[in-house]
C-alpha cells in the first residue's frame, strides 16, 4: 500500500492542520535566548522582570491620542490669539508722531533733515514746543489688549526731548557753567539751568534731554581765524557779533563740562557736522523709541532668552523625559570654545549630570576628578581624526559641577 494509505488517523489530522495554515500568514519568528527564558520562566500574567503586566483598557490608546490632539489644538489657538494681539498692538505702536518746533526750519540747510524725516514711516508735525528748537515724540498707546471691542487708544508723549543749540549759544552757556563751577567749588551740584533753562517747565524732571550742536568745529575754526587776523591788525575793533572769552575754552575744558552735564544733569550732547547727520540722528531716535514697547514686551516674558521653536534652537522636553539628553548636551556646549561634537561626546559618556556627579564621587583624588573627562575621544566631522576633550575643558566642567562660589571664573583665558 502507498504511504498515505498506511497513515493512521493522527497522521491525517496533523496533515490537515498543516494544510490549514494560509500562505499569506507569516511564520512565527524563533524566540531569542532572553525571550525564550522569559516565556518559559515567567509565570502567567507577569512581565520579563517578574512584574505584573498591566491590562490595557479597550480604547485607552485612542483616548490618549484624542487628548493629545485636543491639547495641541488648544495650544495652537492660544499662540494664534497671542500673535494677533501682539500684531494689533504693534500696528498701533508704530503710529509714531514726531513733533518739531518751527524754529528748526529757519536755517537754509534744514531741508536736508526734513527730507529724511518725511521718508520715515511715521507722522510728523511742526508746532511750538515748550523749549524752542526742540523735538518731541508721541504715540498712540492701547489701554488694553483684551477688550471685546478691540484695543482702546490713547495718546502719550515720550520722555525723550532733542534740543538743537546754536554753536555760539552753546559755547556761551558752557562757559557760564564752567565759571560758576569754578567760582563755587564747594557747591554740591552745579547750576545746570545755565545750559538748558528747565526750572519753569512742568514735568521736566521726568524727561530725558539731549543737546544737538550742528557745525561747532567749523564755527570755532572760523572765529579762531578771525581772531588771528585781528591780532595781525591791531587797529581794527572786534565785531560785536564775534564771541568773547568762550572761544578761549580748550578741548579739555569742553570735555570736562560735558562730563558734568552727563553726570549731574543726565544730558547727552551730540556734535554733528551737517544737517544730514542731524536728520539721521532724528531718524535713529524715532526708530529706537518706536521699538521700545516691543522690546519691553519681550523682556517681560518668562525666560525670553530661551524661546521655543527650532529657529531659536529650543529643545522640547516631554513628560517621559525625552529631550533631557539634548538639554544636557546644550548646557555643555555653552562653555567657551566647545563644539557640538565635543558636547555630544561628553553627553554620551555621562548621559546626565547626576551620573557625572556620581563619577566624581567615585574618584579618589582631586587630580583624578579634574582629569576625568580629558581622555574622552571626540570624532571630528571635518578632519575625520579623533581627538580628546582635553584637560582644560575637563577642569572647567568639574568646577562648574562641584563649586559653590557664585563669583568663580571658569575660563581664565577669556
Amino acid at each position: 500500500m502507498a504511504g498515505s494509505e498506511r497513515c493512521g488517523p493522527g497522521c491525517q489530522a496533523r496533515r490537515a492542520a498543516a494544510w490549514a495554515v494560509s500562505e499569506s500568514e507569516p511564520e512565527p519568528e524563533p524566540l531569542g535566548p532572553g525571550a525564550a527564558a522569559a516565556a518559559t520562566g515567567s509565570p502567567s500574567g507577569e512581565g520579563p522582570a517578574g512584574r505584573p503586566r498591566r491590562r490595557r483598557v479597550p480604547g485607552e490608546a485612542a483616548a490618549r491620542r484624542r487628548e493629545r490632539e485636543r491639547r495641541k489644538e488648544q495650544e495652537a489657538l492660544e499662540k494664534r490669539r497671542r500673535r494677533e494681539e501682539a500684531a494689533a498692538a504693534w500696528r498701533l505702536l508704530r503710529l509714531m508722531e514726531v513733533c518739531a518746533d518751527p524754529g528748526l526750519l529757519k536755517d537754509p540747510g534744514s531741508d536736508a533733515w526734513v527730507k529724511i524725516l518725511s521718508s520715515l514711516d511715521c507722522k510728523y508735525s511742526f508746532e511750538p514746543q515748550a523749549i524752542p528748537c526742540s523735538i518731541t515724540w508721541r504715540r498712540n498707546m492701547p489701554n488694553t489688549l483684551s477688550s471685546p471691542d478691540g484695543p482702546m487708544v490713547k495718546t502719550e508723549e515720550e520722555k525723550e526731548v532733542l534740543v538743537l543749540v546754536e554753536p555760539e549759544d552753546f559755547l556761551k552757556r558752557l562757559f557760564s557753567l564752567t565759571q560758576s563751577f569754578v567760582n563755587a567749588p564747594s557747591a554740591s551740584q552745579p547750576d545746570l539751568n545755565q545750559v538748558l533753562p528747565l526750572a519753569g517747565l512742568a514735568g521736566s524732571s521726568t524727561k530725558t534731554y539731549s543737546l544737538a550742536v550742528v557745525g561747532l568745529d567749523a564755527y570755532r575754526r572760523c572765529n579762531q581765524e578771525q581772531g588771528r587776523q585781528q591780532a595781525l591788525s591791531p587797529g581794527k575793533q572786534r565785531p560785536s557779533s564775534q564771541p568773547g572769552p568762550e572761544l578761549s575754552m580748550t578741548q579739555e575744558e569742553i570735555l570736562e563740562a560735558l562730563v558734568v552735564l552727563q553726570l549731574w544733569g543726565n544730558m547727552e550732547v551730540l556734535f554733528l557736522d551737517t544737517w544730514q547727520e542731524f536728520g539721521q540722528q532724528v531718524s535713529a531716535l524715532t526708530k529706537a523709541i518706536a521699538k521700545r514697547p516691543y522690546k519691553r514686551q519681550l523682556e517681560s516674558q518668562e525666560l525670553p532668552f530661551c524661546a521655543a521653536g527650532a529657529w531659536a534652537s529650543g529643545v522640547r522636553v516631554e513628560k517621559d523625559g525625552t529631550g533631557l539628553w539634548q538639554v544636557w548636551k546644550r548646557q555643555i556646549q555653552q562653555f567657551n570654545r566647545v563644539s557640538p561634537a565635543t558636547a555630544a561626546a561628553i553627553a554620551e559618556a555621562y548621559p546626565s549630570p547626576s551620573l557625572l556627579l556620581q563619577a566624581y564621587q567615585e574618584c579618589s583624588t582631586g587630580d583624578e576628578k579634574r582629569l576625568l573627562l580629558s581622555d574622552i575621544p571626540v570624532k571630528s566631522d571635518i578632519s575625520g581624526k579623533d581627538r580628546r576633550v582635553g584637560p582644560d575643558l575637563s577642569h572647567h566642567i568639574y568646577l562648574f559641577m562641584v563649586s559653590t562660589d557664585p563669583d568663580l571664573v571658569l575660563d581664565l583665558g577669556t
